[in-house]
């Protein structure tokens, strides 16, 4: 079974080639999260055509492929894989070659899900650039809370992490919140000096915020470093990631597997297991775990 990987997430997108349940290789490109104009599959295929050209999978090349899994952010229903689909495959005929192997599409939530038990029941929770949780229940239908994206809320993450830095910071140099080493994640963000108030107060009200979700693991580690304001942004986050979990599975009475650069943080998966009072088992490597729902 030879098997080419593609987890398509917000940030970047990891790429790997499984032969008889392990990886052989792989590789992390740019993100090509498809948008509203443009599917991205052109530039995805274009730097995965590359990639195949320098890995040998079989004397075939990549016809040797048995099959192309996807999981894909922003690709949810069945409307936006069939058109997802159908533009890969345009794509992968021009940068690749022809589609021989089989090609499955599904969201990235959808992929952790595969990676963790397959076709079987079970609960993921992902925080990293954005927050979503996902339950199989034992029907095989899913159900899903979060996901809704920065702009309306995305609790727990990344990208709420660096904006709960940044108006802990704003509030810190208006006089109305503590002081908090906060300021200089934030303050390196804006590629300003900490050293120099007025200038950070400068460019933080003109800060458009994108990309901020880098600030999000300064948080965690400014937290476990001791500073009171970072702590309470950390213990507000895993409550709110913990919420994801439990407004989908009251009860609690199935596993949960965590996945995201956040829950790689040993301090913020324990107090999010805390808060749902259920162990949270955190998968650090996803590539490594799907060829072996593949066997």
């Amino acid at each position: 079974m030879r098997a080419l990987i593609i987890d398509g997430g917000g940030t970047s997108t990891e790429v790997g080639v499984a032969i008889n349940g392990q990886i052989a290789a792989r590789t992390l490109l740019p993100s090509a999260r498809p948008t509203r104009a443009d599917q991205q599959t052109d530039e995805l295929c274009r730097m995965i055509g590359s990639f195949l050209a320098t890995t040998v999978i079989d004397e075939g090349g990549d016809g040797g492929l048995d099959a192309v899994i996807i999981g894909m952010a922003g690709v949810w229903t069945p409307r936006e894989r069939h058109a997802y689909a159908a533009s890969f495959k345009e794509s992968w005929l021009v940068y690749v070659g022809l589609v021989d192997a089989q090609l499955v599409v599904m969201s990235d939530v959808e992929l952790v899900h595969f990676a963790s038990y397959g076709s079987s029941q079970g609960a993921v929770l992902i925080a990293g650039t954005g927050s979503i949780a996902l339950v199989r229940d034992s029907t095989g239908t899913f159900h899903r809370s979060g996901g809704w994206g920065s702009s309306i809320d995305d609790a727990g993450s990344g990208t709420w992490l660096g904006q709960q830095a940044c108006k802990a910071v704003a509030r810190m140099l208006d006089g109305r919140g503590p002081a908090t080493l906060l300021i200089r994640p934030v303050a390196n963000y804006l590629r300003v000096d900490a050293d120099y108030p007025d200038e950070v107060r400068q460019a933080l009200r003109g800060a458009q915020l994108q990309r901020v979700s880098r600030i999000g693991a300064a948080v965690l580690t400014y937290a476990d470093e001791g500073d009171a304001v970072a702590a309470e942004i950390r213990k507000a986050g895993a409550q709110e990631l913990a919420l994801l979990c439990t407004s989908l599975v009251p009860d609690l009475d199935m596993r949960i597997t965590g996945y995201g650069s956040l829950l790689l943080n040993t301090s913020y998966a324990q107090i999010i297991s805390e808060s749902m009072k259920c162990e949270l088992a955190v998968l650090d490597d996803l590539l490594l775990a799907i060829p072996q729902q593949l066997q």
